[in-house]
């Protein structure tokens, strides 16, 4: 009989991790007087980052093989699946070696052409998006449609209303109008794989889920420059047409040209299938990386304001993912449809609205999708989908009582 390891020992494993991570690099950015650093600078502080954050991977690597004790599948799939699980991880390590080393980053192709990057991420979706799931889009679109529809309602208005109540009472017009026209950016923004991941884990509608992230994704090129032209267009100026070319080009065509190839060598895709969370999660992190490049030093000019921001956020979730669940309920909807719905409406992409805030506005918009990028995620994971799964027990508790009631009925009635 094997021995599962103990929670409290992974945890320790991780919590070092993360420690390791943390000081690799606190050291570059002290040796800089906390400014930011190229890799050629401080050589000694770049090659204690990269020993640290070797080892702090390691660490991470350790506590994964121990939660799977028993996994004897060959070592590469073992590795893309702790890649692709890890996605905080990653996300957080791209995110602090494009604050941290920005000077460097920011001169190279990950700073200079992050959108291409991202067009990778979206691409490894669209290759996942079969023709049985065109189809089952087809069969049944009108809980589809509600999802979609409400997405683009909700969360518009939730970031336009929270933009303006949280930043304007406390910071000066020109900071207040930068930071909503970056919440208007996120909640424009069409929702990515963090939703449906989220639903699976809930118990929710896993089928609904992929169906509005796909049609989200295929529409957010025509509305989303709408959007922020409607939302934002008095405090600056909008390029609606650059925006949509953009969006067409790095969020539409890799989607679309990636599930034409997938439907047409289904096979080999399949063999290629667990390699894919992973690369998303990696070409994710150094479009992160890139745009967080172009922004560090407005940001570590306005550190003021990141508390601000991080409220903002918490209330957009919170509001966002509470609507998306209750909302759906006037139209009928079943509990998995609601928590499919939840996550649909109130988890952002969080790697489109930085790259559109770093090409069309400035640094201080991608502020809120970095911080959103976090918040969403901690809020889905110790919130809403332990509320969700004791909500699914709780039902199906009562199911079971009904049905036995009914079978004790049955009983009875043949008795007498």
């Amino acid at each position: 009989m094997s021995v599962l390891p103990h929670p409290r020992a992974t945890r320790g494993l991780t919590t070092l991790a993360y420690a390791l991570f943390a000081v690799g690099f606190v050291i570059p950015f002290a040796a800089s007087d906390w400014k930011g650093t190229t890799l050629s600078e401080h050589p000694v502080a770049a090659v204690a980052t990269g020993v640290l954050c070797v080892a702090g991977a390691w660490l991470e690597w350790c506590a994964y093989v121990r939660r799977h004790p028993e996994d004897d599948r060959a070592l590469w799939l073992r590795i893309c699946e702790f890649i692709g699980g890890g996605a905080s991880t990653w996300l957080l390590l791209g995110i602090a070696f494009g604050f941290v080393y920005a000077p460097t980053v920011s001169t190279t192709v990950i700073g200079t052409h992050f959108n291409a990057i991202l067009a990778i991420t979206l691409a490894v979706m669209g290759v996942q998006i079969s023709l049985e799931a065109w189809r089952q889009l087809a069969r049944d679109i009108r809980p589809v449609f509600i999802v979609v529809a409400l997405r683009w309602i909700v969360m518009p208005l939730v970031g336009y209303c929270i933009s303006y109540v949280a930043f304007h009472p406390f910071v000066s017009e020109d900071l207040a109008q930068q930071l909503a026209i970056g919440m208007i950016l996120l909640c424009t923004s069409p929702t990515g794989a963090a939703s449906n991941s989220m639903t699976y884990i809930a118990k929710g509608d896993l089928a609904l889920s992929v169906s509005a992230t796909t049609v989200n994704v295929l529409v957010a090129p025509f509305l989303q420059p709408l959007l922020v032209e409607l939302l934002a267009g008095n405090a600056t100026s909008v390029d609606a047409a650059g925006m949509f070319r953009d969006l067409a080009t790095y969020v539409l065509a890799p989607v679309v040209i990636a599930s034409i190839v997938g439907i047409l060598i289904p096979r080999v895709i399949e063999r290629i299938k667990p390699t894919l969370p992973a690369i998303a999660v990696l070409s994710l992190a150094f479009v992160l990386m890139g745009t967080m490049s172009k922004g560090a030093s407005t940001i570590l000019g306005n550190l003021g304001v990141v508390w601000i921001v991080v409220i903002a956020c918490l209330a957009h979730g919170t509001l966002g993912m509470t609507l998306g669940y209750y909302v759906p309920k006037f139209f009928g909807f079943s509990t998995p449809q609601r928590v499919a719905s939840s996550f649909e409406i109130g988890i952002e992409n969080a790697a489109i609205a930085p790259a559109l805030a770093i090409s069309y506005f400035g640094p201080l918009a991608l502020l809120p999708a970095v911080v959103y990028g976090k918040t969403q995620n901690l809020l889905a994971v110790t919130v809403f989908v332990p509320y969700f799964l004791r909500k699914n027990d709780r039902e199906h508790e009562a199911q079971k009582s009904q049905v036995e009631s009914q079978r004790v009925t049955t009983q009875l009635d043949n008795r007498s």
